[in-house]
């Protein structure tokens, strides 16, 4: 389990509820993402969020997937459309190749637990610096790929969930390897926080 997790107490509760002080009345959030498709992962997402059922929001409907950059909220303020199109140019002239990631154990951030990602290849950096080579996105301090399970729904505390999530990874998460075949630029509505995304681009690799 990440320290940085560990080190806090409890869990971090997401609020259900319409962020207006975040988005200011923007109503897209764009991102791009490798979609996760593969049978025997989304099996493996599918129990691990049942057995964290009792933690979670119900109703998480976000498609399963592994961000590669938070773009931002989707204006000429924010995150343009001039930004938009000179990335995919980028995304085609870099002519990137298939790749292979795998799905591995169930770890968490303060405010949601996840399956977290291996690249063995580095391909991931590979394509986040062609991305933000144009536009930076808005990172964290650390990037980890990894598919979101949902959002916790109270303050745990931390001990317990770790608990949980070992025998979640214990029972569910054996490491599958899974083909990446294209990347795409999404985006969601500001105003559901667990609501599904819409592709607006899909960028085969090649």
């Amino acid at each position: 389990m990440p320290d940085s997790f560990i080190d806090h107490d409890f869990t971090q509760p997401t609020e259900l509820r319409d962020f207006v002080e975040w988005h200011q009345g923007i109503k897209h959030y764009g991102f791009w993402a490798i979609e996760v498709t593969d049978p025997l992962c989304l099996k493996t997402i599918g129990l691990c969020q049942q057995h964290l059922a009792d933690r979670l929001h119900p109703h998480y409907l976000r498609q399963p997937h592994i961000t590669l950059s938070a773009s931002g909220l989707i204006d000429e303020q924010h995150f343009s459309q001039d930004c938009l199109q000179q990335q995919i140019h980028a995304l085609k002239t870099h002519k990137i190749k298939p790749f292979s990631l795998y799905l591995t154990e169930a770890h968490s951030f303060s405010s949601a637990p996840y399956l977290a990602i291996k690249d063995p290849s580095a391909s991931l950096q590979s394509i986040r610096k062609c991305l933000h080579g144009i536009c930076a996105g808005e990172e964290g301090s650390e990037y980890v790929p990894h598919v979101t399970l949902g959002f916790y729904k109270h303050a745990y505390p931390t001990p317990k969930i770790c608990t949980q999530l070992s025998t979640a990874s214990t029972l569910h998460c054996k490491e599958k390897q899974f083909k990446v075949n294209e990347i795409i630029f999404a985006r969601y509505n500001t105003r559901e926080i667990q609501g599904r995304y819409q592709v607006l681009h899909r960028i085969p690799l090649v």
